[in-house]
């Protein structure tokens, strides 16, 4: 019995710790356009129980090496939890991260600000009283985020001399890439770095209706690669290519064709125009002149037409 309760009242502190941190940290991840994952409770949960035990076997392997003591047994036991670990993340579903739009800063700070004071005061210093208020207060924080996210956005996202186009309507997001995906030497670092908390910051969302890649370069595959690993892309269009890719350029398209297939994102060459229908706004995408790069020729997307229509 006396077990039962200490793990009910551990249970609560852990959740009131939990809490208290998320709504301290939460101005500071929205205006760094860090997601928040709604399964941060059951992780801390599991994953400090795992640390402990491998700083703890890691420890005992490190001076066994130095005492010329055999620790084979312990780096296996090492190589496993590692493999659990691993395979736990697995798991994790791909819309368990939640993106907000910093638009809403200010309000969280006056929240977690709030925070702070009502756990000053003497009516909340029991666990009971002090999990429902902060409950309240991170329930609250999420009706704020809801609230404030645009439905309808046109902007761009820069990198060097290129930018990226983005439209929101109607709740649906249009990403068109204007040769940013081929500025970086490290795109893939660039689309985690800052184009996915750009995206964040902007919509509030992680998630992109339409994705479309005007240049199918070497780069702009590899960019659009880890796009569909760290955000939602739902759609992604592409020219037409005519040629047969070789060398990096093949296994690049190859790397960013598995991938989507993989997170189940919708292929569409542009072979003609086409209209995407965003509630009551069409956008027209034109592909013009025919380019070279490499091997293959394509046509390059160089015209994108808004055509709002009455509701």
């Amino acid at each position: 019995m006396k077990i039962i309760t200490w793990l009910h009242t551990a249970l609560i502190n852990f959740l009131i710790f939990n809490l208290f941190l998320t709504l301290v940290s939460l101005p500071v991840l929205v205006a760094w356009g860090l997601p928040l994952s709604w399964l941060s409770p059951f992780g801390n949960l599991f994953f400090s129980p795992f640390l402990s035990l491998f700083l703890l076997i890691s420890t005992l392997s490190f001076f066994c090496e130095l005492i010329n003591l055999p620790h084979a047994a312990l780096d296996y036991a090492l190589e496993k939890i590692s493999a659990v670990w691993n395979a736990l993340l697995q798991l994790a579903p791909n819309n368990s991260f939640v993106g907000f739009s910093s638009t809403a800063v200010y309000l969280l700070s006056v929240l977690s600000l709030a925070t702070l004071i009502l756990l000053m005061l003497p009516q909340f210093r029991a666990a009971r009283p002090r999990l429902c208020a902060l409950t309240i207060f991170f329930l609250c924080s999420l009706t704020i985020l809801k609230a404030t996210q645009p439905a309808q956005l046109h902007s761009t996202i820069s990198c060097f001399k290129k930018d990226m186009e983005l439209i929101r309507h109607d709740n649906q997001t249009l990403l068109i890439d204007q040769g940013a995906l081929c500025e970086r030497a490290n795109p893939a670092s660039w689309v985690q770095y800052h184009l996915v908390p750009d995206l964040i910051r902007a919509t509030g969302s992680m998630h992109v209706d339409h994705l479309l890649i005007t240049r199918p370069t070497i780069r702009a595959l590899e960019a659009a690669a880890a796009l569909m690993q760290h955000a939602n892309v739902q759609k992604l269009y592409y020219p037409t290519i005519e040629g047969e890719m070789v060398g990096s350029h093949r296994g690049a398209f190859r790397r960013f064709y598995a991938i989507g297939k993989e997170k189940g994102v919708e292929f569409r060459q542009i072979k003609g125009e086409i209209t995407l229908i965003m509630g009551n706004q069409k956008v027209g995408i034109v592909p013009e002149k025919k380019m070279k790069y490499r091997e293959i020729t394509f046509r390059k997307i160089t015209t994108v037409k808004n055509i709002t229509t009455n509701p």
